[in-house]
């Protein structure tokens, strides 16, 4: 089952060399956009899909500049002079995150009752097409629970396409989910599949629907209703069969109350809601959870460090437990973690006043920021730059460290 996370585009001439790369795409792979453009496509593009270049869709990969190869789909358009000759391709590359295999969901590892409540409705209703709702706090895992139901499903085989909602736009709604056609509009020079097409017998999901402003919950609602949509510049009707699945930090039936969240939407998301319980309500996990994460890089954790752990309250969750034991990983010298490494990795939270005594939403200080850019750092520093090496070591994927590396200005230092 494949995962698709960011998207990059290039240009190639009809003798395969590339004529243009987004910068994302070039600095992804280590490079510079002026260390690409001239260059034969097969320097960054595998053979295979080079072999098949008329095809318009190619499974295959890319390579860095370390010669790492990461997977993932190509989308080919052939471009046409006036007279009908072939000028060459504009190619879009959707990343794959990685293959998932259950495996990989040691994060559902319990013994409390609630969440295996939550894991056995999961199973259970992944059989069906329904429409599923899936509430948490912050870094309880909904993207993972996701995925895990995605891949206990009819339709694991097929791609499941993430989708942040908060980021779209009213106007950028219909060319991300949609997809468009050359001469759609000006700059659109070349077509662009969207995102539910990429989805299609496959799952959607919807990433903090919450957070969608509600013009965009006006156009997700319409387009739920039949599943059908047009492309910009085309009048041709498209149907697609995909399962939704959305995640939420908070209460929508709250929001409905206060009118920021549409009705007929939550009907159409929520005919099965998950709730995961936060990880100060699953504290027997705790170690189970830690040793798991922590066999995966070879080291150990000693008792006073556990129990420590243990007495935690964790706002964040399983993001922030992950992340304090990431931290400890990097500054631990030898195979155990013991209680200095851990206590100066927290969050820290703002807490709010109320009648209910409740606690605001996570967020990072300035100095948790600082924290998480020197780990990064260090990482990249101790495999000279191999982002796959890098990740490994921070325990995230490529494509997350990439973009952490892009929020921190580090990919001009790293680019090699």
């Amino acid at each position: 089952m494949k995962v698709f996370e960011e998207s990059f585009s290039l240009l190639i001439n009809k003798n395969l060399f590339i004529q243009w790369i987004n910068e994302d795409f070039a600095y992804y792979l280590g490079y510079t956009k002026d260390d690409l453009i001239g260059k034969s496509a097969s320097y960054i593009i595998d053979t295979n899909v080079l072999n098949n270049i008329n095809l318009s869709k190619v499974f295959g990969k890319v390579k860095d500049s370390a010669n790492n190869s990461y997977s993932g789909t190509f989308l080919i358009s052939r471009i046409l002079d006036r007279h009908g000759e072939l000028k060459g391709y504009f190619i879009q590359f959707i990343l794959e995150s990685g293959e998932l295999n259950k495996e990989d969901f040691f994060i559902f590892s319990t013994n409390n009752q609630n969440m295996k409540k939550v894991l056995d409705k999961a199973l259970l209703v992944a059989q069906s097409n329904i429409p599923i709702l899936i509430i948490g706090e912050t870094g309880t895992g909904k993207t993972s629970l996701a995925k895990f139901i995605h891949i206990n499903s009819g339709s694991g085989a097929f791609p499941l396409v993430s989708v942040n909602l908060p980021s779209l736009s009213e106007e950028k709604f219909d060319i991300e989910m949609f997809g468009y056609e050359k001469g759609a509009f000006i700059g659109a020079n070349y077509s662009k599949v969207g995102k539910v097409e990429l989805a299609n017998n496959g799952t959607l999901l919807l990433e903090n629907v919450d957070e969608a402003s509600t013009p965009v919950q006006s156009k997700l609602s319409s387009f739920l209703e039949n599943m059908e949509y047009e492309k910009l510049g085309s009048n041709k009707l498209k149907r697609v069969n995909i399962r939704v699945i959305s995640t939420s930090s908070k209460d929508l039936l709250e929001k409905i109350k206060d009118k920021k969240f549409k009705l007929e939407l939550y009907y159409k998301l929520a005919v099965i809601k998950l709730e995961i319980p936060p990880l100060r309500e699953r504290r027997e996990d705790i170690p189970t959870l830690v040793n798991k994460f922590l066999s995966q890089r070879n080291k150990q954790i000693k008792p006073r460090a556990l129990k420590y752990l243990m007495e935690q309250e964790w706002y964040g969750n399983l993001r922030e437990l992950f992340s304090v034991l990431e931290s400890a990983v990097i500054l631990s010298k030898n195979d155990f973690i013991d209680i200095q490494h851990i206590t100066d990795q927290f969050y820290t939270f703002k807490e709010i006043t109320s009648t209910k005594e409740e606690i605001t939403e996570p967020k990072l200080s300035e100095e948790k920021l600082f924290n998480e850019k020197e780990r990064i750092k260090i990482a990249l520093r101790k495999t000279n730059g191999n982002r796959k090496r890098a990740a490994e070591l921070l325990g995230i994927s490529v494509p997350t460290l990439w973009r952490k590396m892009k929020k921190y200005n580090l990919l001009e230092e790293f680019k090699k």
